[in-house]
C-alpha cells in the first residue's frame, strides 16, 4: 500500500473523508473536484478511490468526464431535484399555527390531534390533498411529535380516592 500523502487535503477543504451517503450535496461536489484535480495532476485511479472512500468504479467514472469534460463535468447539474413541496415553508408555518389553536377550535369534538384530522385540515386551509401518513412527516418537519395519552379510568375521583383511604381501607389490614 502506497503512503498517500495527499489525503489531508479532504480535510482542509472541509469535505471529511470518505463522504457519507447521506452528505451535503456542496460536500460531495467538493470531494469530487479535488479528486478530479487529483487525477489531472497525474494520481492512479486506485489512490484516488482509497483516498476520498470510493469505490474504484467511482474513480473510473470520475477519470471519464474530466478526460471528457474537464473538471466542470464533475460540477452537481441538478438543482433542488425532485418535486417541489405542495406546502412551501411560509405555508407549514401557518399550519403549525393552525395545529396551536387546537382541533376544537377547527371543529372537532375533542382536542386531539390525529394524522387523518390533519389531512383534513391542510386540504380545508390549503386545498392540498395528503394522505394520512404522509401528514406525520410533516408534523415531524414542523417540530410535533407524537405522543401516547396517559390511560386514567373515567371513574377516578381523586377526593373519593382520599376518603376512602381514610376511613375504609384502615378496616381491610391484618390485624
Amino acid at each position: 500500500m502506497r503512503n498517500l500523502s495527499w489525503r489531508p487535503i479532504l480535510t482542509q477543504i472541509g469535505v471529511g473523508c470518505p463522504v457519507s451517503l447521506d452528505a451535503d450535496p456542496d460536500q460531495k461536489e467538493q470531494r469530487r473536484l479535488a479528486a478530479g484535480q487529483d487525477l489531472l495532476d497525474g494520481k492512479r485511479q486506485a489512490d484516488i478511490a482509497e483516498g476520498y472512500g470510493a469505490t474504484r468504479t467511482t474513480a473510473h467514472r470520475w477519470a471519464h468526464t474530466v478526460g471528457t469534460e474537464g473538471l466542470d463535468g464533475l460540477k452537481s447539474t441538478r438543482t433542488n431535484a425532485g418535486r417541489p413541496p405542495k406546502l412551501d415553508a411560509e405555508n407549514k408555518q401557518r399550519l403549525a399555527e393552525l395545529l396551536q389553536r387546537g382541533a376544537q377550535a377547527h371543529g372537532w369534538d375533542t382536542d386531539l390531534w390525529t394524522r387523518k384530522r390533519v389531512a383534513q385540515l391542510i386540504d380545508r386551509a390549503f386545498d392540498v390533498d395528503y394522505s394520512p401518513r404522509h401528514c406525520s412527516r410533516i408534523l415531524h418537519e414542523i417540530g410535533f411529535r407524537p405522543v401516547k395519552p396517559k390511560r386514567v379510568a373515567n371513574e377516578k375521583d381523586e377526593a373519593e380516592k382520599q376518603r376512602w383511604l381514610a376511613e375504609e381501607a384502615g378496616e381491610l389490614k391484618k390485624t
